[in-house]
Formats: structure tokens, C-alpha cells, sequence
């Protein structure tokens, strides 16, 4: 008898995107580098619009690519409504964004200046604001409009960088462009931030590894629906090539994933290995630019202080005893969160420091984390983590904002967690302390797969391999990884 492993996880069926026959032939049956290869040989010709408006130009692809009700442009970078004013002329208060920076290859108008897979309708000041910065997780924001940041974040080996993100809705697209270019156009030599930060040059991985864990956990957060699908066939109407990682959703895993040990055969079942993406819930995220937030200020005893007050100039939150007697202990505390089914949290902010000149802030700026704390830091048990304390200020006045790293707080996972900022101060040692965009991120426990059953399965609705195709209505006896779609839901079935 078979045996049929079921892995008990929800999963976006693949794309039936029209993809003309024989189209991906050439790429059947290689893996990792050879794979990647053969796709940039496919799709990377294209017969590309002239830039700019006009007829048989960008905007007019546009017209075909991101119109939808009432007219409206569709924008990935902003919430903004904007209409088209003619099938070939540019929307008012719009730009043509190269979402892949032409900067990157040096700005040549070459056919990837011109590839409407990854030029995109953009409001003009976001398009500013993001200039050719790599695409990655914001950890400190400079400019939000409410769907893209700017600002700082970690980017290989987790140095800070500039960085843009897009909206939670739009990261798997952007991830898959990412993708396309990086294979469309992986004969070209990256230049400047571009080889620092996303790229290396060469035909395999082009994508630096942090970025591809990024886009790929991106691409499983934000699977591809019908918005993309439909720009992915008119794009292929205009240009006659197309996104792969588009049309076969797991494509992505053979090049540079879980599954690169395999061949890629999407009309057949592939044997590959089943993975649990994590995902990942931000608790706390506060700017300190309007206020404490969630936070509050309160002294050792749990009465209220007026040690922490809002500094409007530098968007923060700032402890100084100087004006209050010099001798202080000041609690900035966070609100308290659960940890319960969470397989790790971090905790990140910025902060700065002032009047110190060389002396040792240690024992004076604390960040503490509790699990029992019930409004009175005198009554909770609390931990003091290590973090990177702020630079001497040699002037005596106060230091540039720097990150404090990547605080760990796995430990804690389970029950409650509360941070604090503890400040103190003494007639001798009375300093500044300043902190801002502190975010507390944790990660959930991954789905664990191991039920097994040797009975024969009930018959499903629909049976389709992982490159999409259908089966029929019962699983075949050849070994392999199902689809099996059931009731309005979707599992994975291995047949060994």
C-alpha cells in the first residue's frame, strides 16, 4: 500500500496563468544555476515600449498594465488616487519608477531601463524619497505616507542601511520582480550600493542570500493573486516575455531555495522538501515621534515621572534628572505583550546620549524586560539585556542617533513580556537619554508536520501538482508532492 504523508498546512493553489505551450520547455528538468540560466534565456528578451508618454510608449502600457476602475492608476507606492488622463498621456502628480534602480547598472537605457515587469506608476515625492535605495524591512523610519517607508534597516550581515519597503499587500510582487530582473538581466555588472547591498555579479545567485531569504519569505507572505496574474498576461501581450516567478509560484524555491537540489518539472509532481515558512508579528512599534505611545513614565516606585518627557525637536523620548534634583530612577515602560506560541522575539531602537563626554554610561541606561510586571516596577522581576549603549560624546553635548543592535529575547518566549527603559542618574553622574523607534518583532512556532496515515484518502475535489497542473479527482500512485484542494481548503499531500 502507499504511503501518503499529509502535511497539514494552508497553501495558495499554483497560478493557471495562460502560459503558451512549449513556453518554459527549455527549462524543464534543470536546477539552481542551470535553471536560473535557462530562464534568463527565455524571458530575457523583450520587444520593450519606447520610455516616456506618448504612442506605443510607457504610459501607454500602463494604460494596458495598471488601469483599473473609474480610470484610476493603480500605485503600489502610495494610497493616493490618480486617474489617466488619455491612454498615452502621464498621470498628474505621477512618475515612471524603476522599482529595480537604473542606477544599479549604471542608468544605460538599455532594455531593462524600458521592462514594464519592473517599471510601475509611482506619486512623485515617494519616488523621491526612495531614490535608488535597496528594498528591504525599515527599522527606522524616515518618511512613512501609509504604504512605503524609507529609512534605515539590516541588510547583509545585518549592517544597518538605507532601505524602501513596500506594503505588507505588495511584497511578494515586488520580491518576484526582484526575482525576474535578477534573472531577466544577470549577464549585467551590478554598480555602486546596488553590489554592496542586493547584488553580486555573476549568472548565479546575482540576489546577495540576505536578500533572497527576505523575498522568499515575502513571496510566501504575499502569494501571487489576480492583480499580479492579469499585469503578468499584459506585460506578455506588450512585450512577449514574461515573470516566471509569477507563473509558477514555487519557481523561486528551485532557484534559491528549499528545493534547489531538484529538477524543476512543473507538469509533474516534484519531490521536494516541505518546509514551514515562519511568519512574523510586529507587538510593539513605536517612532516616539508625537509621544510615548503605549509607553508610559513612571519612577521606581510606579508613581508617575516626569523624568521621561516628549523632545519634539529630535522626535524622542528623553530622560535628563538635571533640572529634577540630578538623582533619579526613571522607568519608561512599555505596554505588556504575549509571547505565548512564539518561537522568538527581537527588540530594536535607536537612541542617543548627551552631557556624558567620555563617562561610562554602564548601570546608568538599563533596558529591562520583565514577565510578571504589574505596574509597579518595584514589585516585577526584572532582566537587564545587553545592548550597544550610545558613543562618548567628547564635546559634552549629545551623540548622533545609533542603533542599540538586535536585542534577543527568545528566553522569554511563552507567557507575558514587558520592556522598560530604566534611566538613572546621581549628583555625580546625571546625563541624557534619548530613544526612538523601538520595535519589539516576534516569530511564530512553525506548524509541525509529522501526521502519517496508511489508509487510502477520501476522494478530494481537485488533485494538482505543485506546478499547477490538475491531476484529476484521486491521487496517483507515483511518488511524489500534491496539491490536494478539499472543502475550500488546500493541503499538501506526499506520496512515497
Amino acid at each position: 500500500m502507499r504511503k501518503l504523508t499529509f502535511l497539514l498546512l494552508a497553501l495558495p493553489l499554483a497560478a493557471h496563468a495562460d502560459v503558451p505551450p512549449g513556453y518554459y520547455d527549455a527549462a524543464i528538468g534543470l536546477k539552481r544555476e542551470a535553471l536560473k540560466t535557462a530562464l534568463h534565456e527565455i524571458v530575457g528578451t523583450a520587444d520593450v515600449l519606447e520610455y516616456g508618454s506618448g504612442a506605443g510608449a510607457t504610459w501607454s502600457g500602463f494604460y494596458q498594465t495598471d488601469r483599473y476602475d473609474g480610470n484610476r492608476v493603480r500605485d503600489r507606492y502610495s494610497n493616493e488616487t490618480f486617474r489617466f488622463a488619455s491612454a498615452t498621456s502621464a498621470a498628474s502628480g505621477m512618475n515612471i519608477e524603476h522599482s529595480f534602480p537604473k542606477s544599479w547598472w549604471g542608468g544605460g537605457k538599455t532594455q531593462a531601463y524600458k521592462d514594464l515587469h519592473h517599471l510601475m506608476p509611482c506619486e512623485a515625492n515617494i519616488n523621491s524619497s526612495k531614490s535608488n535605495y535597496p528594498m528591504g524591512r525599515v527599522a527606522t523610519v524616515k518618511v512613512d505616507n501609509g504604504c512605503t517607508r524609507v529609512g534605515t534597516g539590516p541588510g547583509p550581515n545585518g549592517r544597518s542601511v538605507q532601505l524602501w519597503e513596500p506594503a505588507d499587500q505588495w511584497k511578494g510582487d515586488f520580491a518576484r520582480v526582484y526575482m525576474y530582473m535578477a534573472t531577466a538581466y544577470q549577464h549585467y555588472s551590478w554598480t555602486g550600493d546596488a553590489a554592496g547591498n542586493t547584488l553580486e555579479s555573476g549568472a548565479w545567485p546575482t540576489l546577495q542570500q540576505w536578500a533572497t531569504d527576505l523575498f522568499l519569505q515575502w513571496c510566501e507572505a504575499d502569494p501571487v493573486d489576480e492583480i499580479e496574474r492579469e499585469r503578468n498576461e499584459a506585460v506578455f501581450a506588450i512585450q512577449g516575455n514574461r515573470n516566471p516567478f509569477v507563473d509558477f509560484p514555487q519557481l523561486a524555491h528551485y532557484v534559491w531555495g528549499d528545493s534547489t537540489a531538484f529538477a524543476f518539472r512543473p507538469g509533474e509532481a516534484q519531490p521536494v522538501t516541505p518546509t514551514t515558512p515562519t511568519t512574523e508579528t510586529v507587538l510593539v512599534d513605536e517612532t516616539m515621534t508625537n509621544g510615548a505611545g503605549a509607553f508610559e513614565s513612571v519612577d521606581a516606585n510606579g508613581a508617575a515621572s516626569a523624568i521621561w518627557t516628549h523632545n519634539a525637536n529630535y522626535d524622542c523620548m528623553m530622560a535628563n534628572a538635571y533640572a529634577h534634583g540630578k538623582v533619579a530612577d526613571a522607568w519608561l515602560v512599555g505596554p505588556t505583550v504575549s509571547l505565548d506560541g512564539m518561537a522568538g522575539a527581537t527588540l530594536t531602537f535607536d537612541h542617543a546620549a548627551g552631557y556624558h563626554r567620555s563617562a561610562l554610561l554602564d548601570g546608568l541606561f538599563e533596558v529591562m524586560v520583565s514577565a510578571d510586571y504589574d505596574g509597579d516596577p518595584a514589585h516585577a522581576t526584572w532582566h537587564s539585556m545587553d545592548f550597544a549603549l550610545p558613543p562618548a560624546a567628547t564635546s559634552g553635548t549629545f551623540t548622533a542617533f545609533a542603533s542599540a543592535g538586535e536585542i534577543d529575547l527568545s528566553r522569554f518566549v511563552g507567557g507575558p513580556l514587558t520592556v522598560a527603559f530604566r534611566y538613572r542618574s546621581t549628583a555625580s553622574a546625571c546625563y541624557a537619554w534619548e530613544v526612538r523607534n523601538v520595535r519589539l518583532v516576534a516569530t511564530h512556532i512553525a506548524q509541525p508536520v509529522r501526521n502519517t496515515f496508511a489508509a487510502p484518502v477520501p476522494l478530494p475535489t481537485a488533485v494538482f501538482t505543485l506546478g499547477g497542473s490538475y491531476v484529476g479527482t484521486e491521487l496517483p500512485t507515483r511518488r511524489g508532492v500534491y496539491v490536494v484542494r478539499r472543502d475550500g481548503r488546500a493541503f499538501r499531500v506526499v506520496v512515497r
